[in-house]
């Protein structure tokens, strides 16, 4: 299957793409990591299959690692995935959402618009972050629960497995 890259799509070559991917108008993918004194260091961006990233994305490429984007996942316009950062398979990430390096989004997990993840955080498998929510590096998350505010509180168990 083929991919779909809008014209104005700007795909750096350190880019793996597998394949069915959308990509949308104005996304920047594989631009050099915005890590002060490590911009000259250009690593790859592996994204799997049948993600469709919807317009103005951006994503960093990897310093000491990969960026990683698993299969399935559903990227919003106007979100950013920092450098080293892996998401993994069916992850939905909404519109204005931050994600800092260096952090690993668990499968099937669902930020929302505009949440910030800090650098190096881990957001377990099948969990939900509100809106406008910010998870910090003393954020403690388990799978499967929902977390909202700012910083972020547990609010329940996330029910849709």
């Amino acid at each position: 299957m083929e991919n779909k890259i809008h014209p104005t799509a700007i795909i750096y070559d350190n880019v793996i793409l597998g394949t069915g991917n959308i990509i949308g108008a104005y996304c920047i993918i594989g631009s050099p990591a915005e890590w002060k004194g490590k911009e000259d260091k250009t690593g790859n961006v592996i994204i799997g299959n049948n993600n469709i990233i919807t317009g103005m994305v951006t994503i960093d490429s990897g310093v000491n690692r990969q960026t990683f984007i698993g299969d399935n996942c559903y990227i919003m316009k106007h979100a950013h995935i920092g450098h080293d950062a892996v998401i993994g398979d069916g992850v939905t990430i909404s519109c204005g959402a931050k994600i800092g390096g260096h952090s690993i989004i668990g499968n099937d997990t669902n930020i929302g618009l505009n949440a910030v993840i800090h650098q190096k955080c881990i957001i377990p498998q099948g969990c939900m972050i509100g809106a406008s929510a910010f998870v910090g590096k003393k954020s403690l998350l388990a799978p499967y629960q929902k977390y909202a505010g700012v910083p972020v509180k547990h609010i329940g168990e996330n029910i849709k497995k």
